[in-house]
Formats: C-alpha cells, sequence, structure tokens
C-alpha cells in the first residue's frame, strides 16, 4: 500500500548535501532585510536559556513559554494513508513507549516524531525562507530550519518549522525560499545512533515548530525565536489559538485537528490550504 520507496527514488536527487564548511558559515549569515532579521548575541539571557536550552532549561521557563502538552489530536485522512505522529509534542515517552532521557528539557519531547524509512523525503509545511542549516552527530543530527510569514501560512504569527535527524545536508541556501509541499530534505536517523537507539539508530523526522510576532530569530548552539514561545506542530494546522495554555482548556471536540496534506500524485487536499503534512500521503 505504502509507496514510499518508490518515491526516495525518484526525490533523493532532490536534496544533495553541501560541504560542512559551507553550512558553518551559512548558518551565521543574517537573514533576509527588514522584519526578521537575524539578531546575534554572546549569551542568552536566563529566561531564553530556561525556554530554549535543551540541556540548560528549566521546567518554569519552558512552560512559560508554551511547553506544555495540549491534548491536541491529528485526524489523519479516511482516503489516504499519512505517516502518522508516534511520539508527541511534549511527550515524556519515544515512539516505542520507552522513558526520554532527562538530560534533555527534563525528559520531555521538544516536537513531533514521525517514524519512516530512511530517505523519504521531507516536504516544506508552507511556502518559507531557509534561515538556518546544521549538521552534527549530536542532538537532533543534521538539521534544517525554515521561516514562514503570516502571508505564507495564513496564520496571524511568524512560524518557524525544524526538520531534524535528516539523512544529508540539503542543498539549500540561506535564504532561499521553498515552497509548500516541495521536497526539501530526505528522513534519516542523524544524532540517534548510539545509546538508546543502539548503533543502528532510528530513522525518523523530528518536527518542532517555535512561533512569534516578528519573525525574528537568534541562533545560539540552539535557536531562538525573539520573544517566541514554544507551539504543539499539530497546532499549525488549525486556526487559533496556538498558545498551548489556551489550546489545553478547549473542549475535546476541538482538540480534533483535520490533517490537510499532498498525495504522492501531487494533489493538495484541501484545494487552497496554504500548510500540508511534511509527508506525502499514499491515497487509498
Amino acid at each position: 500500500m505504502r509507496h514510499w520507496r518508490l518515491s526516495v527514488l525518484l526525490l533523493a536527487a532532490l536534496t544533495l548535501a553541501v560541504p560542512q564548511e559551507a553550512e558553518a558559515k551559512m548558518g551565521r549569515k543574517k537573514g533576509p532585510g527588514g522584519s526578521g532579521a537575524m539578531k546575534e548575541k554572546n549569551e542568552p539571557s536566563p529566561e531564553t536559556l530556561g525556554a530554549f536550552s535543551p540541556i540548560r532549561s528549566k521546567l518554569e521557563h519552558m512552560r512559560a513559554s508554551g511547553f506544555v502538552a495540549t491534548g491536541l489530536t491529528p485526524v489523519y485522512p479516511k482516503d489516504a494513508e499519512c505517516p502518522e505522529i508516534d511520539s508527541p509534542f511534549a511527550s515524556a515517552n519515544r515512539y516505542d513507549g520507552s522513558s526520554r532521557s532527562s538530560r534533555f528539557y527534563h525528559g520531555y519531547h521538544g516536537g513531533a516524531d514521525i517514524s519512516v524509512p530512511e530517505g523519504t523525503p521531507i516536504l516544506a509545511v508552507a511556502d518559507g525562507t531557509v534561515v538556518k542549516k546544521k549538521e552534527g552527530a549530536f542532538i537532533g543530527g543534521i538539521g534544517l530550519i525554515v521561516r514562514h510569514s503570516p502571508e505564507d501560512t495564513g496564520l496571524p504569527v511568524w512560524t518557524f518549522t525544524e526538520y531534524k535527524h535528516l539523512k544529508a545536508l540539503p542543498a539549500l541556501e540561506i535564504g532561499q525560499r521553498v515552497r509548500m509541499g516541495e521536497p526539501i530534505a530526505l528522513a534519516g536517523k542523524t544524532g540517534t545512533t548510539g545509546g538508546h537507539y543502539g548503533p543502528q539508530g532510528h530513522s525518523h523526522l523530528h518536527l518542532t515548530v517555535f512561533y512569534n510576532a516578528t519573525g525574528e530569530f537568534e541562533a545560539f548552539r540552539f535557536f531562538v525565536p525573539i520573544d517566541g514561545r514554544w507551539m504543539d506542530p499539530v497546532a499549525l494546522f488549525k486556526a487559533p489559538p496556538h498558545d498551548s495554555h489556551e489550546i489545553r482548556k478547549l473542549p475535546d471536540q476541538a482538540k480534533k485537528v483535520a490533517i490537510p496534506y499532498k498525495t504522492s500524485d501531487g494533489r493538495v487536499v484541501p484545494e487552497g490550504t496554504k500548510v500540508v503534512w511534511p509527508f506525502a500521503c499514499e491515497p487509498e
């Protein structure tokens, strides 16, 4: 039923690695001029460290910035098969039910994991601009961050989508525009080998979403949206509110989120959507 392997063969050529040295230089560039330019600092504030640093985070700062479980439930299409989230935002467990390491974010999950075969094409969830790339064997492995304006998504805020554990560094330039549903990277297992997953690692996409009012950001050893907040990735596909604390107060029915998607044969469902699932869905 799944044709992901065929999709990999057809689309893998679209994402090629670039040298690590080039990535390091590009990662320090300022974002495109005007609103959303990157600001550089030597040291983040204690509140910023507490909210966004994987290792130096503090629970009170994490929670104040929206790093809390929301109860949102993705509703996948009945007439198509989509790779599904198997470890949700702010969960204390991995896809296999094991407990997460307390070393990072006090053992809570900073995104949503979707397990897929290595090499599966990852789609841009919306139009946007590449603002950061990183390469390393540490937490997250190879990663890519795309910034989306309100016009890109139809949402009233600027959003940032981060794609981790990529198979290779994408051949996308900092400042390059990408289109919704465009293949931008290949899923991989970088940053997962050793430790819990063993030498074989675990191929999946870790999708993180941040948001703020301006599109401005800073890049320390970790990414920070200026005056920004964490967003449950499922909230990206729904109307406001996007604040995790407000979402928690919604009735259960309002927490069911229909997932817009692009099919492997190129259809976008529903027509006119500005955001889609990060993987192509197979029509049944």
